[in-house]
């Protein structure tokens, strides 16, 4: 991964305060499974279908999912993983983008005998992961559940709202504001993803959080204001579909799948139950 994306998502784990691998411990089960010369950690359960397919965010591994994925496991097959060179899986190779990520993953899911339909599950980064997959593998893919997903748009929308520079100004303030005069681009992924209607009528369920963890010396206007940009993009991920629902998570962090699992779980059982319907 190149040092412009880097720094975008460390800058991210700013906005979301506290993003980062240390909120999930390694998963105790599953297997390695060899994905084009290297092994890559993936635990399965349950039996049915589709199979949920679940991705975590940046520098997160399959941990993410422990409160998630038992209680799931009740109703269909689920699946974790750990992307290559994080948890338990060995290193691939470089760059680390988005489509090699999303091969992986297919290959992963290929090799283990794992076939579709899939449902998939991306939290944070790993939102845009999943909706890519699901433009490059259309054929697998039956439903869609975003939790609390990032969005290519937020550096650029977040640049417009910078207060006016000040010498006395946060360290917070400060980091985000060097960050936005040079912001990221991803150019590999296509714009369509995020075009209104680009999933047709595909179940999508969309999980957010309104009020974010910043820092706390954040300008109040500012940090309401990304709020407000935060929430704006939520619903355009929601548009991606004709047939989506978009809830708002109160009292959470930016990791749902922790602080409310229940939330995350009804919304995947309701994709499924959509899917199955189809």
């Amino acid at each position: 991964m190149n040092n412009k994306v880097t720094l975008f998502l460390w800058v991210l784990g700013l906005f979301l305060a506290g993003c980062n691998s240390s909120r999930s411990a390694s998963p105790s089960q599953g297997n390695l499974v060899k994905v084009s010369g290297y092994e890559m950690y993936l635990h399965c359960i349950g039996t049915g279908t589709p199979t949920v397919i679940m991705e975590a965010g940046y520098n997160d591994n399959s941990g993410t999912w422990s409160l998630v994925q038992p209680e799931l496991a009740e109703v269909t097959r689920v699946c974790t993983y750990d992307r290559a060179g994080l948890g338990k899986s060995e290193p691939g190779p470089e760059p680390r983008d988005s489509y090699q990520i999303i091969k992986d993953l297919h290959t992963l899911l290929t090799n283990a005998g794992i076939e579709g339909p899939y449902v998939l599950v991306g939290h944070s980064l790993g939102g845009i992961y999943m909706r890519l997959f699901a433009d490059y593998y259309p054929e697998v893919v039956v439903g869609l559940v975003l939790v609390d997903s990032a969005h290519v748009d937020d550096p650029r929308r977040s640049k417009e709202i910078l207060p006016p520079e000040s010498l006395n100004e946060s360290e917070s303030l400060r980091s985000i504001r060097e960050y936005l005069a040079n912001p990221l681009t991803f150019p590999e992924i296509p714009g369509r993803i995020f075009m209104p209607g680009s999933l047709g009528d595909m179940p999508l369920v969309v999980l957010s959080v309104p009020k974010q963890q910043r820092g706390e010396d954040l300008p109040v206007e500012f940090r309401d204001a990304l709020d407000e940009i935060w929430v704006d993009l939520q619903e355009e991920w929601a548009l991606i579909s004709t047939r989506s629902t978009h809830i708002l998570v109160f009292e959470s962090s930016h990791f749902i799948q922790k602080d409310q699992p229940a939330q995350v779980i009804d919304a995947i059982k309701q994709v499924v139950e959509d899917a199955r319907l189809d």
